[in-house]
């Protein structure tokens, strides 16, 4: 799979080449008019960035497919895809019909009978081999294991379309916005979904079943799903890393329902993949003890493990990209609220290395887009989830925040309260100790990897629209020890120690509004005699910069303003 790996990572290089391309480069040439070199790199990807990725992504699908699926299989599905395909686009482009009337442009490299580029048949295939495989591990996944049973051919082969359909959904509103600089293909009408014809999706959505139930029927068996369930993590890198690639564009031409599709029917469904059986899920086992008796001796029981090279890898790279739409959406919602973002004690922040931030938790919102804004490092925040009262709300949430990277974890008095009132959680109590020890297992790992972790050490928000055991005269409840703790264990496994930056956030009411995160500096556990004096030294640091003391006091902090439109 070593292979499969280098070409996976040059699929997502030559995504983040075009994402550059065509979001910075084209609108900006004083950023590269200037220099031959850059002349040439913005040249080569005029003339090959719209083939590359699409090259690229067919040559790991195909291998991946040669090595774990079958020689036979994914050879009858690569003459299916692109035999079909091809066919259909050649018809489409010289009648109209059944995508409407359209034209392809050069930028896709060159065209077969004048009409369709060659790498449009390959993304056929890369993009519904991947879609497919999703469909059956999703299928395999909900009947339990099962691997045949009547009708499951034509199932996978429905979902699979269904997959297909649902990245078409996401990239095409884009490629038909005016406002994108560079289009690799053109409408002739002005379509109702977005510019887009809506027979098009009736186009896609055939298509895609025809080529996948030709193949399945040539097949005449289902995959077998032992050899896919440790290389899962291939077929949904492939598809997630190119939904997004179509939710960022969409963002940059100001377009939101098309990337809330993409994120909700598509890749959120995908995750379910990625999901581990038995006894590894989080809720398979309760504890009947106490939560008080019982949250002890879970963090006592953590123990990191290694990730797996293949997982850990895909799981970065799909963060790297998850973050873009996570900016986006945190900077288009404190614009649509007029809020202003600051960050002051910048310098305070290690470039690089493992650390954590230990915040004051003003609101439950906002803090976290202020975060996503101002921190100019990947940020990994240590979340609740026990707000959630419906099944489809805690399993969304659980899904977005394991493309980010952010540890689950549930408080146990929020639950308590929930069920004494009508804000009735999704999650249980007897559910708060596995949350909990696999969030510090993640968590860890987060710092082993040099990477940042934000925790709330309060455990609830000033502003909060849910029942809380904060006081209105509590502007900033005691620290609960966990963050410590946390330290304590990122420590023993990396063998250095971790710095910890308190950190304040001010809401100021001026015109606009403004957040401000104030930034202290670092704090280590090693120079104080125990564990009791750490965490009373970051909580009156944090008190301090969120001027719920000294306000004058604040006027001393180092570093100049740094203003976030």
């Amino acid at each position: 799979m070593k292979a499969v790996k280098v070409l996976f990572i040059c699929h997502l290089a030559a995504l983040l080449f075009g994402l550059a391309g065509m979001l910075i480069a084209l609108p900006h040439p004083e950023l590269w008019s200037f220099s031959p070199l850059l002349i040439s790199v913005f040249s080569f990807g005029i003339n090959y960035a719209g083939s590359l990725h699409i090259l690229f992504g067919a040559a790991t699908v195909l291998l991946f497919g040669l090595r774990i699926v079958g020689v036979r299989r994914t050879l009858i599905f690569f003459a299916a895809s692109t035999l079909i395909s091809l066919s259909i686009e050649l018809i489409g482009t010289s009648t109209g019909f059944p995508f409407g009337p359209y034209s392809y442009n050069t930028f896709l490299g060159f065209k077969i009978l004048g009409h369709v580029p060659y790498s449009i048949p390959l993304s056929w295939f890369y993009m519904g081999f991947s879609a497919y495989i999703l469909a059956h591990l999703l299928l395999t996944r909900r009947r339990g294991g099962t691997e045949s049973q009547r009708g499951s051919g034509l199932w996978a082969v429905l979902l699979g379309a269904y997959l297909l359909t649902v990245w078409d959904l996401t990239l095409d509103p884009a490629m038909a916005s005016e406002r994108l600089p560079l289009h690799f293909w053109q409408w002739g009408v002005q379509g109702a979904y977005f510019g887009m014809p809506v027979q098009n999706l009736v186009g896609w959505s055939v298509t895609g079943l025809l080529y996948m139930g030709v193949s399945r029927l040539l097949w005449r068996s289902d995959l077998e799903e032992r050899r896919l369930l440790d290389v899962a993590w291939l077929p949904f890198g492939v598809y997630t890393a190119n939904t997004l690639f179509a939710i960022v564009l969409d963002l940059s031409v100001g377009l939101w329902l098309p990337p809330l599709l993409g994120l909700f029917l598509g890749i959120v469904p995908a995750t379910l993949v990625l999901r581990r059986r038995g006894g590894d899920e989080p809720g398979a086992s309760g504890s009947g003890r106490a939560v008080q008796e019982a949250t002890a001796p879970a963090l006592a029981q953590v123990q990191v493990q290694p990730s797996h090279g293949s997982r850990g890898l895909v799981e970065r790279s799909l963060q790297s990209i998850t973050r873009l739409v996570m900016r986006g959406g945190a900077a288009f919602l404190l614009w649509r609220r007029g809020l202003r973002i600051a960050i002051e004690g910048g310098e305070h922040l290690p470039a690089r290395g493992p650390v954590i931030v230990a915040a004051r938790h003003y609101h439950h919102l906002y803090d976290g887009c202020l975060l996503l804004g101002v921190v100019p490092r990947p940020v990994h925040i240590l979340v609740a989830l026990d707000w959630a009262r419906t099944r489809w709300q805690r399993l969304l949430m659980e899904r977005l925040c394991a493309l980010a990277g952010w540890p689950v974890m549930l408080r146990p008095e929020r639950l308590r309260l929930g069920a004494a009132s009508a804000a009735a959680s999704a999650y249980r109590t007897s559910e708060v100790t596995p949350y909990l020890r696999r969030a510090w297992r993640q968590a860890v790992d987060v710092l082993r990897r040099g990477d940042l972790l934000v925790v709330f050490p309060e455990g609830y928000p000033v502003v909060d629209p849910l029942p809380s055991p904060r006081q209105p005269t509590e502007p900033l409840l005691p620290f609960r020890p966990g963050f410590a703790r946390l330290v304590e264990l990122a420590e023993r496994e990396s063998g250095a120690s971790i710095p910890v930056l308190p950190a304040g956030i001010v809401w100021r009411a001026t015109r606009p509004p403004c957040l401000t995160l104030r930034l202290g500096t670092p704090l280590f556990r090693r120079l104080y005699a125990d564990t009791a004096q750490f965490i009373a030294a970051v909580e009156s640091c944090v008190r301090l910069l969120s001027g719920l003391d000294q306000d004058q006091a604040l006027t001393r902090l180092p570093g100049k303003e740094v203003l976030h439109s």
